[in-house]
């Protein structure tokens, strides 16, 4: 992205990253880390953790020898951002949701400037400090949005649903009773279920066995084949992935995962819905009968999607990484590389 530069990652060896930066083709460093918060042994031996992870990022950066630092929260984050300001080296931040994490409010106050995803966020930074950029979302999946999409026939209505990458057992669930459903009433629908890994062989077998017009698969990074396919998504509220449903302008039905820290989920689905682009409705009055009545009136009222489509290419940021990079290179005076991204 930045011509004559290099990027490499730092994480935790038990993290996602470990596998997938790797796979990606890109270079990453591992240190301790854990969380701080905890009473009792748990929080003894998580600030002991922190404070080894500490001392590794001090040998990463010094082997590295990074320009600047660019955290994105977590606690796997802090080590190196802890080293990097000490090492008087520019941090920058990228907050994904409309409620930060513990580790990027603390952060915060230490930083040359917060990216963030939704602009809910910035109140939770020093004034001044917050830039609302949009979450980045892979390269793959912003050209598949930009290129534009065939038009879907009518019928039938094509519902994608997914709860995340490890999946979610409540919007399994509820994708099963929607297309027992659809199936009982002899509705045109067909649903595309990402079970994530765990339920794939459960929903599977149900599906089969029961004849539901449901399309389950464990896990893709195809995702926007599957994002192009369909009419209308229901899904959990994570930032990123309503940063890509946004960028194909899909009808959003989003149920916030009720546990999530600070509720962010609920705060993101706020945002993003506040816009017009869909709805969000509470894990506990997510019924059959209520999505299946949203779902009825998006299908019978063409404006309707219509203005959600609107909504999501109003909150759309495809070009959310360029813009980070570009700000973050003029912040530590390299105007000529900025220009360049």
């Amino acid at each position: 992205m930045c011509p004559g530069g290099s990027v490499s990652f730092v994480g935790t060896e038990n993290g996602l990253e470990a596998r997938a930066v790797p796979a990606r083709g890109y270079e990453i460093d591992f240190v301790p880390s854990g969380q701080v918060l905890g009473k009792g042994a748990g929080g003894v031996w998580g600030m002991a953790r922190m404070m080894r992870g500490i001392v590794t990022a001090f040998s990463v950066l010094s082997r590295r020898r990074p320009d600047l630092v660019i955290g994105v929260g977590g606690y796997a984050s802090v080590p190196v951002s802890v080293a990097a300001v000490m090492r008087r080296i520019p941090l920058f931040l990228q907050e994904q949701n409309a409620v930060p994490g513990r580790a990027n409010r603390v952060m915060g106050r230490m930083s040359r400037r917060v990216y963030t995803g939704f602009s809910g966020a910035s109140a939770y930074f020093p004034p001044g400090r917050a830039e609302v950029t949009g979450n980045p979302v892979r390269r793959e999946i912003a050209a598949a949005a930009l290129s534009g999409a065939e038009s879907i026939p009518a019928s039938p209505f094509v519902l994608f649903t997914m709860g995340g990458s490890q999946g979610a057992r409540a919007i399994n669930g509820l994708a099963l009773a929607i297309g027992r459903r659809a199936k009982g009433e002899g509705r045109a629908m067909r649903i595309l279920l990402q079970t994530g890994p765990g339920e794939f062989d459960v929903v599977s077998k149900a599906v089969r066995e029961e004849g539901l017009p449901i399309e389950p698969f464990p896990f893709t990074d195809r995702i926007g084949e599957m994002f192009a396919r369909c009419h209308a998504v229901l899904m959990r509220a994570g930032a990123l992935s309503i940063a890509e449903a946004a960028l194909f302008g899909k009808p959003c039905i989003l149920i916030p995962y009720p546990h999530a820290a600070d509720r962010h989920q609920e705060k993101n689905a706020e945002e993003y819905c506040a816009g017009g682009a869909g709805v969000w409705i509470p894990q506990e009055e997510a019924t059959p009968e209520r999505i299946l009545s949203v779902l009825s009136s998006w299908a019978d009222d063409p404006s309707r999607p219509a203005a959600a489509a609107a909504g999501a290419a109003r909150f759309s940021r495809p070009e959310a990484a360029v813009s980070i990079l570009r700000s973050a290179l003029r912040e530590i005076g390299k105007e000529e590389e900025a220009r360049g991204v």
